[in-house]
């Protein structure tokens, strides 16, 4: 049994009264009777409190000093015990962090497999409406004919044959037809122009010649030209041109991570002869608003066969940043 314990403490307040109780019986012994007249024994009392003071007083408080000794150490054993809990909570806070943080990295990594697919399966949406169109456009450009009529014109009334001549007419599908088309563009163009020379300048307008013509004339003329010219066109290069605007409103509307790439790979469908058709009609009422914002955005008239435009001048419909 330990020394200083609650029990030990027991043991000694106990024998304090047992002394105590002893103690009255030994002083009080032939003085049991009690009698108010008598007079108290204060050497008797005397001698009780200083037995009383002396060991029994002495017993109780070294029994009062165990039991202070006991609470203060159970006290810093339940301190401990609390520190001890303390630091296994600690511990399984930090654990939990660990746990929580290693969660957190495999939720980044989770999120970033998540978006990395989304931009795969956006890119595949994106990539097979795009060659869609792009098929669709392949389609619309076979389905546009030309005819060429080659039946020869005879200029006196002698020449002519004594019998009906077959119809050498002929009939151009496909990207043939822009050549033609083209042609037929200059066609309206030379017409304005020479007409204008004749009556401003005096002189039969031959192609290619120094004719002092204002710029500003050449280009009201280049806008006519092409009014009068997709008058009768329209029905075949309507529709082609709505799907090239459509396709190019598409890349520009989705934003894939290089929308140039796209834009380039339209363009390099493009025949000499529709790329310069491109150029005029973006800068006609049908495609100035909408379509030539989108043509200089994404350069389009790189490698633009500037040569064989109607004129030289009419480059300047455009800044150099549609054909970087």
């Amino acid at each position: 049994m330990k020394m200083f314990s609650e029990k030990t403490s027991k043991i000694l307040i106990m024998f304090g009264i047992g002394l105590f109780l002893i103690g009255i019986v030994l002083f009080f012994w032939q003085n049991l009777r009690f009698d108010i007249s008598q007079q108290i024994d204060s050497n008797k009392f005397s001698q009780f409190g200083d037995f009383v003071g002396g060991i029994i007083g002495s017993l109780l408080a070294f029994a009062g000093v165990i039991l202070f000794y006991v609470a203060l150490t159970e006290q810093r054993e339940d301190i401990r015990i609390n520190r001890d809990v303390l630091k296994t909570q600690v511990n399984a806070l930090e654990q939990q962090i660990k746990e929580f943080e290693l969660q957190r990295e495999e939720l980044e990594l989770t999120r970033e497999v998540f978006v990395d697919q989304s931009k795969t399966l956006k890119l595949q949406q994106f990539e097979s409406t795009f060659f869609n169109s792009m098929t669709l456009l392949n389609n619309i450009i076979g389905n546009i004919s030309y005819t060429v009529n080659n039946t020869p014109t005879y200029q006196r009334p002698g020449d002519e044959p004594a019998f009906p001549q077959p119809d050498r007419s002929k009939t151009y599908l496909g990207r043939d037809c822009f050549d033609f088309f083209y042609k037929d563009l200059k066609s309206e163009y030379t017409k304005l122009i020479a007409d204008y020379s004749l009556k401003n300048i005096k002189q039969v307008y031959v192609p290619n010649s120094d004719f002092n013509i204002p710029k500003e004339v050449k280009n009201e003329f280049a806008l006519a030209a092409w009014d009068n010219f997709f008058d009768y066109t329209h029905s075949d290069l309507g529709h082609y041109f709505r799907t090239i605007y459509n396709i190019v409103k598409f890349i520009n509307d989705k934003k894939p991570e290089n929308p140039k790439y796209y834009t380039n790979l339209l363009r390099s469908q493009f025949s000499t002869y529709e790329h310069l058709l491109l150029f005029y009609n973006c800068i006609s009422e049908f495609g100035n608003e909408k379509f030539k914002p989108l043509i200089i955005e994404y350069s389009m008239l790189d490698n633009l066969a500037s040569s064989e435009l109607l004129d030289n001048e009419h480059r300047e419909f455009y800044p150099e940043k549609a054909y970087e």
